[in-house]
């Protein structure tokens, strides 16, 4: 790694692929990267099959770079379990090594289990990034290779093995009226005009978006302006969904609010 810039790491599962795993590799612009991988019986003609591929990624990677650090992961990746521990450990150790590491985790290539495993493991660090990859030009055009004797299409699999569930774990939700209290405020924000406390108070509790109760007359607006920004505008901060500009003093959405907005409880209908 260069001396005084941050570790780039990129984490990638590899089966099939090679340019899906080595192109985001070098645009990342990575100083470190693991790829996970399986391989049972290296002897064998699946075995040296998987080999290859991976062998082929490293070598596009290092044509990258030459110092760039690989570290292999041989590990089942057809079981989501092993790949949700493996994803987890991997994260968490560059973490404990340095934690202003920029991680990222590419859920494009590889098994479907690892992809699910990846997604989630992801989450549960915020500030690792997952990234997806698309295909601008695949490499077969022949689409004879993936037909049956009978010339009917069959893709790559001819035979599945057993049905596997996946465990379910708990990623929560973001607070539904943090974020409907969030697309309020984002109503002002797209016509560039900063909302006054008493008007979100007011939008917050025609909604039934405001759960404090009632104040005597003469303490009402102080009292439910410190909530407003207690329960809400300090929230809000907290999750990173707004920022506050130096200069004009005023809030706005930062990306990860505006992607909140655009994911969760979208077809909610608010009075504004």
């Amino acid at each position: 790694m260069i001396a005084g810039r941050r570790e780039r790491v990129v984490i990638s599962c590899v089966t099939f692929e090679t340019v899906k795993i080595s192109d985001p590799i070098r645009l990342y612009e990575a100083t470190k990267v693991h790829l996970i991988h399986y391989i049972e019986n290296p002897d064998s003609e699946k075995g040296k099959v998987y080999q290859k591929f991976y062998d082929r990624v490293c070598e596009l990677t290092r044509e990258y770079s030459k110092n760039i650090l690989i570290i292999e992961h041989n590990a089942v990746v057809t079981d989501f379990k092993i790949m949700l521990k493996t994803a987890h450990n991997i994260i968490n150790e560059e973490y404990k090594n340095d934690p202003h590491s920029d991680i990222f985790i590419n859920i494009s290539a590889g098994t479907s289990e690892y992809a699910a495993a990846a997604a989630i493991a992801s989450m549960m660090f915020s500030n690792t990034i997952p990234f997806s990859v698309s295909t601008d030009e695949f490499q077969v055009k022949d689409l004879s290779i993936y037909c049956d004797d009978n010339n009917n299409l069959v893709g790559l699999t001819k035979k599945i093995k057993d049905l596997k569930i996946i465990p379910k774990y708990s990623v929560d939700s973001p607070n539904k009226n943090l974020v409907l209290g969030l697309k309020i405020f984002d109503s002002f924000d797209k016509i560039e005009k900063s909302p006054k406390g008493p008007e979100m108070i007011q939008l917050l509790k025609n909604n039934k978006l405001w759960y404090r109760g009632s104040f005597s007359e003469e303490s009402q607006k102080r009292s439910e302006a410190v909530y407003y920004y207690r329960d809400f505008v300090k929230s809000w901060m907290l999750e990173e969904w707004i920022y506050k500009d130096k200069h004009t003093k005023k809030y706005h959405l930062t990306d990860k609010g505006k992607t909140v907005l655009n994911t969760f409880y979208c077809d909610d209908k608010l009075l504004l």
